[in-house]
């Protein structure tokens, strides 16, 4: 811990903060994370961050790791900025970047002598303030350009976690409703988006979209896009009217033209490699206690997709059961 910060032979309320409120940091070099140097330490000027949430610019240069540095939080600095963003890639793309864009902090400098830009992949950057001035396109070529700090804090590793941190049954983060029914919110999260205008052949809205890249070479583990998860932890005799981990609900309501209505679409895709052990759209895996009525897909009376049956094979290899309005139905599987 910075010298200057330390509570020993201080008191509650006793004021330590520097200039304007705080604004200017005093800190050892050795806490600094700062574009790549010869010497190894900071130069006036660099942009920097202090672990992962503070951010500021040096106002001297420093010869040893020992040398205490003060550095501005706020302000507006004229500073390098890379006119890049992120696109899932590593290095990111070149993009122009326009008066008001945010920019980030690389987090890691490693050798980069430029560490400021548009990226804001939350494992790489950090949010560091705006830029009041037009940044050419560029991976490589940076603009010098007016940029304003604000020290706004950030999720760990961009991350959201919602919850009141509440142990109960020994989850940590749980998040509690509202005892009163007419108070009570139903949704964690709500979200309604509209095009700005005319949606065009080959644009898209995505009102959800996440990707999960590893691009490292693993020995093990698992990737999971997304994992949704309903768990009854209650009393025996508890009861709720459904469990549903995932509800999909297409409704055309204005009778528009949509070559293409689905519920689900499924692709599995990728350039050629090690041929997977196994392949499958869909995998339905079962434990626990039976239901009553078992079955790998439920339908509604008179459920109709359009299929025709059909007897030119005759050897069965299997069954699926299919609950159709209360009652189990098989679908007959037959090996050519």
């Amino acid at each position: 811990m910075p010298a200057q910060y330390i509570g020993t032979y201080k008191t509650a309320g006793d004021e330590c903060s520097s200039t304007y409120e705080g604004r200017h940091l005093t800190l050892e070099e050795s806490y600094l994370s700062h574009p790549y140097a010869a010497d190894g330490f900071v130069n006036k000027g660099d942009p920097v961050l202090v672990g992962n949430n503070i951010v500021g610019v040096a106002f001297d240069s420093a010869s040893v790791a020992t040398q205490y540095i003060a550095i501005d939080t706020e302000g507006i600095w004229f500073l390098n900025v890379l006119g890049s963003v992120s696109d899932g890639t590593t290095d990111g793309i070149a993009k122009e970047l326009a008066i008001g864009d945010p920019v980030y902090i690389q987090k890691t400098p490693g050798a980069s002598v430029y560490l400021l830009s548009g990226q804001s992949d939350p494992s790489k950057f950090r949010f560091f303030g705006y830029v009041l001035g037009t940044v050419s396109a560029s991976l490589t070529v940076p603009t010098l350009v007016a940029v304003k700090i604000h020290n706004a804090p950030m999720p760990e590793e961009g991350r959201l976690h919602f919850g009141s941190g509440y142990l109960a049954g020994g989850v940590t983060g749980n998040m509690l409703l509202e005892g009163d029914s007419a108070l009570r919110r139903n949704r964690l999260l709500e979200a309604c988006l509209a095009p700005e205008t005319i949606l065009l052949a080959g644009e898209q809205i995505h009102g959800f979209n996440i990707r999960v890249v590893d691009n490292v070479i693993s020995t093990g583990g698992e990737i999971t896009a997304g994992e949704l998860k309903v768990v009854r932890d209650e009393a025996t005799d508890a009861t709720v009217t459904s469990m549903t981990a995932l509800k999909l609900d297409c409704d055309n309501k204005n009778g528009g033209i949509a070559p293409y209505i689905r519920g689900l679409d499924i692709v599995c895709e990728g350039a050629p490699g090690t041929t997977p052990a196994k392949r499958s759209a869909i995998h339905f895996g079962s434990s626990g206690t039976a239901g009553t009525l078992e079955a790998l897909f439920e339908l509604d009376a008179f459920t109709n997709f359009g299929g025709v049956a059909s007897d030119t094979l005759t050897v069965p290899s299997g069954t699926i059961a299919v609950n159709v309005a209360g009652v189990i139905h098989y679908l007959q599987l037959y090996s050519t």
